[in-house]
Formats: structure tokens, sequence, C-alpha cells
């Protein structure tokens, strides 16, 4: 609870942290001094309403957490706010100075986070799972120091230092590089593997479960493993679906582990829906390969001459391939229907679902200072009730391009390629050096290229979803705690 609404930015990271937690709770203003009965009836109540810990927090006078203590038996934190004034020593003292018998466990001025931690632990008395959390915490928090100590004794402390900002995520990856998901082998009774560029599926008889591998797929075959990688496509992904079905369905059931989604079982068409805002590329089948080859029809549609590599499109189009295990191919809307690979009517309905999806995108993605180019989507017919459905993954750097909005204009002006956030700068580290797709054997990059790859990912979820990402510290095979958790469903 809060004295006023303009606490709630300073008890944002307390929100945060509980919800970290899966810990549930309720949040609202209660003033002592301007609601006092709100306040008693609030206090009074709590206990019996199943409430087990109060946060307060308030400013200046800061009689919320005291007055709150002396109403109910319920443990009290107090978080003092800064203020303008006395820089919240005012709200501090306020707070601690408390009479005998009337005790208000107080945190450092403006310190919400430690007040959701100390009410955690007061839960994780009587609750063994939310203990297990928390030692798992303390324990990445312990882990992420040794990461930090490892890199820097690994690099110049002047690199150290000049790395800010998401930069400094660097130690955590790096700590993460020999415990990667290169693949599963989950025997699990009713369910058939299928192995994917970079998921693992497990099919059963109603449910379909997706593991997001740390694999890096690009031209057709394996380029390496990056670390976290699984985990910001599935998270990505299952932010973007969250948003997007009110505009279709989709597949997803639950999301029991960061790199596990399981989902409705579905009959995918054979189709992947490329939406593309760009003319841009740089595979053999990309829509500037053929422009820049004098092509001037792509998939049904027609170009206009003199448009330059990464143009803006006059209008986002739909650009579909066929699915295969070695190249797709792009096909017309028109050669789906006559080779009878989709109806006209499921053809029809999924073109339109997926540009109303684009549009989304592209609209989310600039309020965030990002420009969605092109992606693809999939669907899938749910085998139980014929629904068409939305599966597979959604906007995430690796089904996605995104460039940085506000430079586009400058780098093209520059005849420079835009700033961007995906795997694009990988793909032609290979194509610089080898024609990935007829070498058998492919040069090995330099580590630093998929650590880099990995911030960038990482970089994107947190700009896409607004939230911090959350490592995990381990010193033994993720798999086994996959395998537990599929064990469980």
């Amino acid at each position: 609870i809060m004295g006023s609404d303009s606490d709630l930015p300073h008890m944002e990271a307390c929100a945060k942290m509980l919800d970290s937690f899966g810990v549930p709770y309720e949040l609202t203003v209660v003033s002592a001094h301007r609601t006092p009965g709100r306040m008693y009836e609030y206090a009074q109540a709590a206990a019996s309403r199943g409430l087990k810990v109060i946060i307060a927090a308030a400013g200046g006078a800061a009689h919320l957490p005291g007055m709150v203590a002396a109403l109910t038996p319920l443990p009290v934190i107090g978080v003092p706010i800064k203020t303008s004034t006395l820089n919240g020593q005012d709200s501090l003292l306020s707070i601690v100075q408390m009479p005998r018998g009337v005790p208000v466990a107080t945190v450092a001025i403006g310190n919400s986070t430690n007040g959701a931690l100390l009410a955690v632990r007061m839960l994780a008395a009587h609750d063994p799972s939310l203990m297990v959390k928390l030692e798992d915490y303390h324990a990445q928090a312990t882990n992420q120091v040794y990461a930090k100590a490892n890199y820097l004794e690994d690099v110049k402390y002047e690199q150290y230092l000049s790395e800010g900002g998401v930069t400094n995520y660097r130690p955590y990856i790096v700590d993460r590089l020999n415990y990667m998901i290169l693949d599963t082998s989950f025997d699990l009774p009713i369910y058939k593997k299928y192995v994917g560029k970079v998921r693992d599926c497990y099919f059963g008889d109603k449910k379909t479960i997706l593991v997001a591998t740390d694999r890096l797929s690009g031209f057709d075959r394996n380029l390496g493993h990056v670390p976290y990688k699984g985990a910001v496509l599935n998270l990505i992904s299952q932010w973007w679906f969250d948003k997007t079905k009110s505009i279709i369905p989709n597949h997803v059931i639950d999301v029991p582990h960061d790199n596990v989604c399981v989902g409705k079982k579905c009959k995918p068409f054979a189709i992947e829906f490329v939406v593309r805002g760009y003319l841009t590329g740089s595979t053999s089948t990309s829509i500037w390969t053929a422009y820049s080859n004098g092509k001037r029809q792509y998939c049904g549609h027609n170009l206009v001459e003199g448009m330059v590599k990464n143009q803006k499109l006059a209008e986002i189009i739909c650009t579909p391939t066929t699915k295969s295990d070695v190249h797709d191919v792009p096909i017309s809307g028109a050669e789906i229907v006559s080779q009878n690979i989709m109806s006209k009517e499921d053809w029809k309905y999924c073109e339109q679902k997926a540009l109303e999806l684009f549009r989304f995108g592209q609209e989310e993605s600039l309020k965030r200072g990002l420009l969605l180019v092109d992606t693809k989507y999939e669907f899938g017919r749910d085998e139980e009730t014929g629904e068409i459905l939305l599966i597979d993954e959604i906007h995430t750097p690796d089904s996605s391009r995104y460039w940085m909005a506000k430079t586009y204009d400058q780098r093209m002006a520059e005849h420079k390629v835009p700033d961007h956030f995906d795997k694009e700068f990988v793909r032609l580290w290979f194509k610089e050096r080898c024609d990935p797709y007829k070498e058998a054997a492919l040069p090995i990059p330099p580590s630093s290229l998929f650590v880099e790859l990995s911030r960038r990912y990482i970089q994107m979820y947190e700009t896409i979803t607004g939230e911090s990402f959350r490592f995990t510290f381990t010193r033994k095979n993720p798999n086994q705690e996959i395998r537990a958790v599929l064990h469980s469903l």
C-alpha cells in the first residue's frame, strides 16, 4: 500500500520482484492523513481477508506504516520514500522510530526491492516451494558475482568499464557458454519426437511440447549455439502471443519453463507466411536478391523500378514460401491454391491474418523505437476443434528482422546498412568468408560472435517486453531441469 499514487514509481521494483517469485499481491493507495477511515478499515480487515504481510510506502511525515502496524497483528514492512526536501531522511526517521510494542520492519530509503524480498522471506518460512525459489534467487546473486569476477579477470579493466548498460550482461552470457541447451533427448511416453532447426518438438495425442534450444540456424543449416537464445525466443513469442490473441487465437496452453511451450496439437499448413515491409534480405531466395537480379515480380507481387536495398515498400506484402528441410521456395498465393497446398478460403484467411499481425507488430515495435522489417508466421488447424490457429513463434529475432527506427533515415541517406538487432550480422560474417549454401564445412566463428548475438537477443527481449531478463545460473546441464518439468506435465 502507498500513501499516494505518486509513490507508485518507487514501488514498481517491489511489484516486479513479487511477480518474479510468483507471489500474489494487491496494490492500492491508503492515505493515513486524507483517508484515515479507509486506513483503519483496510488494516483491521487485512488478516481476515487472507493477507500475510503488508508493505507500506510513505514519504515525508510517513505515518502510514506505523499506523497500520498499530491496527493489525500482521507484519508490516515500511518503505521510506525519498522526498525533495530532506532526501527521504524525514520519511526514514518517521517510520523507523516506532514506540516499543509497535514494530515496523524498515528498509533503506526507496529500496522497495528489499521490501519485497523481506516479505518473501517471511512467507517462505511456511512455504517450502517459495523457499526453494528464494534459495535459487540467492544462488543466482552469488553466481552473478563470480561471473563478473571471471569476466573482469579475462578483459582489461578499461574494456570492462566502457561496457555500460545492457553490455554488462556479457559476464553472465560468457558464464553460460558451457551450459547451453544444444539438443534434448527426453523419454516421454506417448510423445513422438521431431527435431527442427531450432526447436525439439514432442507430439502427443492432444498436445505438442516445443523446447526452444540454443541452436542457431541459418542458410538451412546449424551455425552454432547462442547462450540464452532458446529462452529469449520462447519468452518473446509468449509475449506476442498474448498481445495478438484478439487478432487470431494461438496454440499456447502453458509455458512451464523459459524454454518450453505446451501447445494444442495442430496440423500445420505446409506454407510459411512471410510478410515484408522493406526491400531487403541476404539469402538466395530473398526479395532483394530477386530484385537485384532483375526480377520485378515476386510471389505474385509487382515491384516498381528504381528501388534500392533496404528501401521501404509502398505497402506491406505477404510473400509465402513452401516449407522444406532443405530450401524454402518462394511461391505465390495463386500457386498455393492451384497446387492444392491450401484451399482458397484457408489461404485468404491466413494471408489476411498474417497482414493484420504484421501491422500490429509494426505499430507496437515503433512505440519501442524499432522497425519490424519482415517476419514469418505459421498457421495450423487444431486437430480437436478444426479451428485455424497461429502456431510455432511470432516476432522473435529468429523469425523477424528488426532495425533501429531513429537512425533508419540517416543510415539510408548515407547509403549505409540500417542498425539492426537480429542475427543478420552473423549471417553476413559467414557470407564474407564462404558460400554457406555450398561449403561442406563452415569456418568456425569466435565465441565472441555468439556472445554478442546473445546480448542483442536479450536486449531485444527487454526492449520489446519492457521487462528485465532473468538470468539462470547453473553448473549442470539445463536439460535436467527441463526434463523434470516435462515429466510433471
